[in-house]
Order: C-alpha cells, then structure tokens, then sequence
C-alpha cells in the first residue's frame, strides 16, 4: 500500500539532526527553519510542519521547538494563527544572508591589523535601551563600553563603538584594546562565539561622529551594527560601526551553492 505524502511532510529531514552541532538544540532547530524559509522550501502564505512533526524529525521536545518558532516570529519570519498553526507570512522578507562565521572573524581580525586605534575611551555604564535589548540584559544592567576611532595612514575612517556584558567585559585587559580588536579578546578570555546578527544601512554624521571622524556633520556615513552571541545563543557584544562612505568598501564574494543559490561573505 502506498502512502501518500504531504507538501509539508516532503519538507522534513529524513534523520533528525540533533546533536550534530555542539551548539544548544533550539539553536540548531532555529538555524534548519531558517535555512528552510531562506531557500524557499516553504513560500510565502505556507503552513510549516506541526510541532508533534518538528518534535519527530529533530528528536527534541516541544519547549525546544517553540523556542526556535518564537525566535523566527520575533524576526517576522514566521506568523501565528491562533488554531490554525504557524505559517510564512504572505509578504514576508527576503531572510537575512548567511555567511561564514570564520570568514568574519579573520576579516575583523585583518581589519585590527591594517588599522590603527585613536581615541580610545573606556568606561562602565549604565545600559541604554538598545543595549539592553541587543545583549537582552535588565533594567539596570551595567555593562563595558568601548570606542575608538580606526585610522589608515593617519586618515580617520570610522568610529567603533562596543557594549559587553558585564562578566565579558570584567575578563579584559583594557590595555590590549589598542592592540587587538574586541571580538579577538574576547575569544581569548574563553567566549567561544557562536554566531552573529549583522546588518547595514545608511546614515549621516551627528556631532559626535562627525568631530571624531574631521568630517562635516551631515555627511554620508556607512553603519553597522552586530550583535555576536556566544556557543549557547547568548548575546555577549554589541557593536556599532560608523565608516566614512567615501572611504568604506563593500565587497562580496559569490559562490554557487548546491541549490543554484548565491552565497558569499561581507568585510567591515
């Protein structure tokens, strides 16, 4: 007798996949949905499977399956309907670009190497708002804030600013700062970084930028603003970046991967 499969039953693994990454299990289940709706698997107005089918095809429990879905709906990736299940919204964004996490780190690092820092400025602070809910920390929460600006050949180029958490920021030495770039300490305290939240937009130069960068308030400026999270999925780093436009370079480098999709790398 031949049994008839589902749209949505065509789309599970054909093992589960716990385990295979040393990485916590919802982040492993978030990284395969993601992937899923990245690639098109599920098209816009779809249902994704069930959770008793998500529980069978990753062999995790339903509290690890939830927390992957609520990560992707706090990303408007996925949508509930109450007693209908969880679907792809009808007009949903185009997924964030996946990219190498080593080829980030060895391109931060070149960037410490081809760069000097000036106007280093240390100091413990209260988190603001956006910090709090990047690092998601409390009211209240204390935290490492770090700025500089990256020069070449004595030319300011842009203005980096850096929030850690606090036990993160306790483990660093404040004088290699001037040597070394953040996320290179920090891995050297013991943080084994996990993955990474990047993106990049436009801005102009506010008075602060713009005095520490000799430029023109009002001028354009590249901005980038990650958030590094640690093996466990927790957010250590906060970083913003404020690269002179006429100076900033975006470069990618394309592959084509076994789906006929294009994949490729960023360098800030």
């Amino acid at each position: 007798m031949s049994v008839r499969r589902t749209a949505r039953q065509e789309a599970l693994p054909s093992r589960p996949v716990s385990g295979v990454l040393r990485t916590p299990r919802y982040h492993q289940v978030y990284v395969a949905l993601r992937g899923w709706l990245n690639d098109g698997r599920f098209p816009p107005g779809a249902q994704i499977p069930t959770e008793p089918q998500l529980c069978q095809a990753f062999g995790v429990s339903r509290i690890t399956i939830r927390r992957a879905i609520a990560d992707l709906v706090d990303e408007r990736l996925l949508v509930r309907k109450q007693g209908s299940g969880t679907f792809v919204p009808e007009h949903a964004d185009a997924a964030p670009a996946a990219i190498d996490l080593s080829e980030m780190t060895l391109r931060v690092a070149n960037l410490g190497r081809t760069t000097r820092v000036a106007d280093l400025e240390i100091q413990w602070v209260i988190a603001d708002r956006a910090t709090r809910e990047a690092l998601e920390l409390p009211a209240g929460a204390r935290v490492h804030k770090s700025s500089r600006v990256r020069t070449r050949d004595r030319e300011r180029l842009g203005l980096v600013t850096v929030w850690l958490r606090e036990d993160v920021g306790k483990a660093l030495s404040d004088s290699h700062l001037r040597r070394n770039t953040v996320l290179e300490l920090i891995e050297r305290a013991g943080v084994t970084v996990g993955s990474a939240d990047q993106a990049i937009g436009a801005s102009l130069a506010g008075v602060e930028s713009a005095r520490a960068l000799s430029v023109t308030v009002g001028v354009p400026l590249v901005r980038i603003e990650r958030v590094v999270r640690d093996a466990d999925g927790r957010p250590v780093e906060r970083v913003e970046a404020l690269w002179r436009a006429d100076r900033y370079q975006y470069r990618m480098q394309l592959t084509r991967g076994q789906r006929g999709g294009m994949s490729g790398w960023i360098a800030d």
